[in-house]
């Protein structure tokens, strides 16, 4: 056995492991072959990142808002908004229904001035009118259809005898008769009179649809009754009714005009939905404000002038306005947000290509 082994040890040079260790005669076949990454290489390292290729369809493309899109105010650009008109201009861009998105920019304390400015105007014009229509009557010629009298001292002082009998009005004045009684008033009305005034030296009868009344000239004592005073007492009267005929038709006048846009409001509304534009309330509501001053107008320049005789009637006047509306939402723009925009690469929902791993 010793003999064998040491012949084995000759033969081999006395080390077994001296023919080689057959992996490293024949070499590490990953070392000759190499690294099939390595010498491939990476395909996204050689092809490059195509994100990185393409670029970013955002800045490629650019920002759609800055460019512009089809939904009203937010495809303006970059340009200067413009200044909300002032009074005057808002009364002249109220004829103008495709300028009404000026209007829409109009602040509401200066939207409540030009109405009320408006009304003040307008009530201004017809007082004026009518003050002119009341003094063509003449008032001194009205007044010089009484008699001279004079009331003082607790009886009448008259001339002659005055007697008015007309359209159902019977008056009777004279100084020869103390007072007059109940039963004359009733014979007088017996007759178809409808009004009676019987005046005497001391007192006056007053019978009217039937009610009598009799006044006694010594509860006017200190006071000074004539004709001269009718006339200053109802000069006063005139101008004080109608500077309160004034001042209601200006408040109420004004009250009136924001409670007619207010229903307009809606009107406006259902227009601005048929047409499928989503508008802001305040917008509709001043374009009801400024749709209602046509109309306005002309019914104003109508009853001042005094050889037309034809009214608007009220349908159609409403009927105008809503046809004046509609031309003008028709004309603003809309305010409905833009879509998202979907560049190249993109999915249905914003991120991945076709093989993407986006929301498909």
């Amino acid at each position: 056995m010793d003999n064998q082994y040491n012949q084995y040890n000759q033969q081999t040079g006395g080390d077994p492991y001296q023919q080689g260790n057959p992996y490293q005669q024949q070499g590490n076949p990953y070392q000759q072959q190499g690294n099939p990454y390595q010498q491939q290489g990476n395909p996204y390292q050689q092809q490059g990142n195509p994100y990185q290729q393409q670029g970013n369809p955002y800045q490629q493309q650019g920002n759609p808002y800055q460019q512009g899109n089809g939904y009203g105010n937010y495809g303006s650009g970059n340009t200067e908004p413009q200044k909300a008109p002032n009074i005057f201009q808002q009364f002249a861009l109220a004829f103008v229904p495709t300028k009404y998105d000026r209007l829409t920019k109009v602040s509401t304390g200066s939207m409540i001035g030009f109405v009320t400015l408006l009304v003040f105007i307008v009530t201004t014009i017809i007082i004026a009118f009518f003050a002119l229509a009341f003094s063509a009557l003449d008032l001194d010629d009205w007044i010089g259809e009484m008699p001279d009298f004079t009331i003082t001292g607790g009886r009448l002082y008259i001339d002659e005898d005055f007697m008015y009998d007309e359209d159902g009005v019977f008056v009777y004045m004279t100084e020869d008769i103390d007072e007059f009684s109940y039963d004359d008033a009733m014979e007088i009305a017996d007759e178809g009179y409808q009004e009676i005034i019987l005046v005497g030296r001391d007192q006056m009868s007053i019978m009217q649809a039937g009610s009598y009344q009799q006044m006694p000239f010594s509860a006017f004592d200190g006071l000074e009754i004539s004709r001269d005073w009718f006339y200053t007492l109802f000069s006063q009267l005139i101008w004080l009714m109608l500077f309160f005929w004034y001042l209601l038709a200006f408040v109420g006048g004004t009250l009136w005009y924001f409670l007619a846009a207010a229903v307009y409001l809606l009107f406006a509304m259902l227009i601005a939905t048929i047409m499928k534009k989503q508008i802001e309330t305040g917008a509709l509501f001043r374009v009801a404000v400024y749709a209602k001053v046509l109309m306005f107008m002309v019914a104003t320049v109508l009853n001042v002038v005094s050889f037309v005789s034809w009214t608007v009637p009220f349908l159609l006047r409403v009927a105008i306005t809503i046809g004046f509306m509609a031309f003008a939402i028709a004309k603003l723009p809309d305010n409905r947000p833009a879509p998202m925009p979907m560049g190249p690469g993109m999915g249905q929902w914003g991120q991945g290509g076709q093989n993407g791993q986006g929301w498909q």
